[in-house]
């Protein structure tokens, strides 16, 4: 069946639409579930997956007294189709644009430079991923852009997504941008920090930060963090490597325990199940 891709794109114009889909990337779920921890009630996650299932992207079937919704992955396989064709253009655009800068730098034979951590955590690689994104645990008072640090940290769930933080007042300061989305087990970002801890809108200025899921076990998930192409920041390079290097790894600290929180109250096996 041919998806409408307009009304599916529209569809996803809303950021609780994306939400709940990336919930439902996770496995299926009903209404409760999915209204759990979302900015909105059930009666409004009820109405956005009325407009999810009537742009093909979402189905449902009964469960006794309940229904339960699971993503179509037909109609996702040819909204990917679909943007790929646009993607693999401004990709193939930007590797252009991003060596041509780099000669001019004399950047094209310097070493990438990486920063690596690890963790493990006690939750299944679907759960690990799921909640990874969701950037509740964020340190967000430490480890900000804004000149007031802000109130959450949103990832859009998708490849080309935006990754900011957003302030009580509703202002949002962006970090970066999804540069690969293969959940459960890796995504990449843009990491566009300058060296004086501003936005850098240039992307071919700024670092990457890849993180991979591998499971280590039936309950377990090894998460990878890698800080990747510091060497574009030029002569700041040496001075942002050890500054990353120090601090860096504050933010898989608190995905770790925040992770151990949970399984600690019991909602990882929720989640799992």
């Amino acid at each position: 069946m041919k998806t409408d891709i307009d009304a599916a794109l529209d569809a996803l114009g809303d950021p609780n639409r994306r939400r709940i889909l990336g919930r439902l990337a996770a496995g299926p779920a009903d209404v409760a579930r999915l209204s759990a921890g979302m900015p909105v009630g059930r009666t409004a996650v009820s109405m956005h997956l009325r407009v999810l299932k009537a742009a093909g992207l979402v189905a449902d079937q009964a469960d006794g007294n309940r229904r339960v919704y699971h993503l179509e992955p037909d109609a996702l396989r040819q909204l990917r189709d679909h943007l790929d064709w646009y993607w693999e253009r401004a990709l193939a655009a930007y590797q252009r644009a991003a060596e041509a800068r780099a000669r001019e730098h004399g950047m094209a034979d310097q070493p990438e430079i990486i920063i690596e951590k690890t963790v493990r955590v006690n939750a299944p690689l679907a759960v690990a991923f799921e909640v990874f994104i969701e950037q509740q645990w964020w340190p967000v008072d430490t480890h900000n852009l804004a000149g007031s640090p802000g109130s959450e940290v949103v990832l859009e769930p998708f490849r080309g997504g935006r990754w900011y933080e957003r302030a009580p007042d509703g202002t949002e300061t962006d970090w970066g941008t999804v540069l690969a989305w293969q959940p459960p087990c890796r995504l990449l970002l843009t990491w566009q920090v300058s060296p004086r801890w501003s936005y850098e809108p240039d992307p071919g200025r700024a670092a990457q930060i890849e993180v991979t899921f591998t499971p280590d076990g039936p309950d377990a998930t090894r998460v990878h963090f890698s800080h990747r192409h510091l060497e574009r920041y030029g002569p700041q390079a040496d001075r942002m490597h050890r500054i990353l290097e120090e601090k860096g790894g504050g933010p898989l600290g608190a995905f770790a325990r925040h992770i151990s929180s949970l399984a600690s109250s019991g909602m990882v096996q929720q989640a799992h199940h």
